[in-house]
C-alpha cells in the first residue's frame, strides 16, 4: 500500500518541491494568473488554496478588540507567513500594509468557501505557434472565460516543445465555479514581428536560389 506516498516528485528532492511550491504560489498571487505546466499546476494549487482559507478565517477576527480575537488573527497571519515566506504576499492575503485601503484577497472570497484557483488547459503544444526566442517575437494570446476577455504574452519557449501548458489563475470574485476548462486562445503577433520574418524569409530564398 502507497502509505506517506501522496503528492508527485516531479524529478525533485523534497526541499525543492517545497521552494517550487512556495514560488509558484508567490507568483500567482501576485499577478493572479500565470502560465506553468499541469504537474505543477496540480501540486502548487492545494498550498494555495490552504493560504486562501487561512486568510478567510482571520478576516472575522480582524478588527476585533478582544485581546484573545487578536491573537488568533495574528496566529492565522503568522501561520500563512511561515508557509509563503512573503510578507507582501501574505499582506496582500489579509487585507495589510499596501493593501489595507484595498480589496484583500480574504475579502473577495469570503463567501466563497473553496474553488479559489482555476486550471485552464491550452490546446496544442505550445499553442501550435513558434514561440518567439527573441524580444521582437514574443506572440500575445487572448482568450474569454467567464464572460471577461483576457490577454497574455509568451515569453518564449521555457517548458519544451512537448510540454502541455495551462493557465493558473485566481478566480473572479463574481466568476464561476472552479471548474477547469479547454481554452483555443486566439494567437496575435505585432506587426513589426510579421515584417521581420518575411524579411528573414526573404533571405533565405535568396540563399537557395544560388
Amino acid at each position: 500500500m502507497r502509505h506517506r506516498k501522496r503528492g508527485h516528485k516531479l524529478s525533485r528532492t523534497a526541499s525543492h518541491r517545497e521552494a517550487l511550491r512556495r514560488n509558484l504560489a508567490k507568483a500567482l498571487l501576485e499577478h493572479e494568473r500565470i502560465i506553468t505546466t499541469p504537474a505543477k499546476a496540480k501540486e502548487a494549487r492545494p498550498f494555495v488554496e490552504r493560504l486562501v482559507t487561512l486568510a478567510r478565517h482571520a478576516l472575522p477576527l480582524k478588527d476585533s478588540d478582544d485581546p484573545a480575537v487578536r491573537a488568533r488573527y495574528l496566529h492565522y497571519y503568522r501561520l500563512a507567513l511561515k508557509k509563503l515566506q512573503d510578507k507582501r504576499m501574505v499582506q496582500k492575503l489579509f487585507g495589510e500594509g499596501d493593501w489595507r485601503a484595498k480589496e484583500s484577497l480574504a475579502q473577495r472570497y469570503a463567501d466563497r468557501p473553496s474553488g479559489h484557483t482555476r486550471l485552464v488547459h491550452l490546446s496544442g503544444s505550445r499553442l501550435g505557434i513558434p514561440v518567439g526566442r527573441t524580444l521582437g517575437e514574443i506572440p500575445v494570446f487572448t482568450y474569454q472565460i467567464g464572460g471577461r476577455s483576457r490577454t497574455m504574452r509568451l515569453t518564449g519557449n521555457r517548458l519544451g516543445d512537448n510540454a502541455s501548458l495551462v493557465i493558473f489563475e485566481l478566480v473572479e470574485k463574481e466568476g464561476p465555479s472552479g471548474a477547469e476548462a479547454e481554452v483555443a486562445p486566439k494567437i496575435s503577433i505585432s506587426d513589426e514581428t510579421q515584417a521581420g520574418k518575411s524579411q528573414k524569409k526573404k533571405g533565405q530564398d535568396k540563399d537557395t536560389s544560388r
